[in-house]
């Protein structure tokens, strides 16, 4: 098997509790699911502001743009802000309405532009009550302090990656090119736990 189709289909599964176990000692064993997200639709819009924004995007459900470091759900697709004037667009829907050329129609008439990264970033979910204790091996931010819908730029093993919280589960985006790098820091970073 060529090795990076392997790497690239690699998921983790640690210390699944058994299944008559009481959902009350499942929270007590750690485990950690991560695995890639094989479809999403990801563009970076920059140089758009929220009030330069208005109501552009009121058509899918997006009456505002998210606060620096939040994110905002619409009908079929997040948008996260990944820094000052800085958003991602993020779909898991393959036929999702929320298409590059008609993001571009809604903000030809602003400063923003508007670039597909959906082959250029790798996106994995990481879950399972064990996520947190995971992530934080390899990133020097404080993953304990992320809420619910907070977004964070940081490294994980020293690349560079953008984090998404929602509760216990997170998206981690990074760089298609550095794909075999993270997927090594994740099969080293999970050893502790392989009983």
């Amino acid at each position: 098997m060529d090795e990076k189709y392997r790497l690239r289909s690699f998921i983790i599964f640690l210390l699944i509790p058994k299944v008559n176990e009481s959902v009350a000692n499942r929270k007590s064993i750690p485990s950690v699911l991560v695995l890639e997200i094989e479809f999403s639709l990801l563009y970076q819009v920059h140089g758009l502001t929220i009030e330069g924004c208005g109501n552009r995007l009121n058509e899918f459900g997006i009456h505002s743009l998210p606060a620096y470091g939040r994110s905002v759900a619409g009908d079929d697709f997040e948008i996260l802000s990944n820094g000052p004037g800085m958003w991602m667009v993020q779909s898991r829907k393959r036929d999702s309405e929320f298409t590059l050329v008609r993001l571009r129609e809604l903000l030809a008439d602003t400063d923003a532009t508007v670039t597909d990264l959906s082959s250029a970033r790798l996106t994995v979910q990481v879950s399972g009550v064990s996520s947190r204790t995971f992530l934080k091996k390899g990133c020097p931010a404080d993953i304990d302090s992320l809420e619910s819908g907070d977004v964070i730029s940081s490294v994980i093993g020293h690349l560079g990656a953008t984090i998404h919280c929602m509760g216990d589960d997170f998206t981690v985006y990074v760089l298609q090119s550095f794909g075999t790098d993270f997927w090594e820091w994740c099969r080293l970073s999970t050893m502790e736990f392989n009983m």
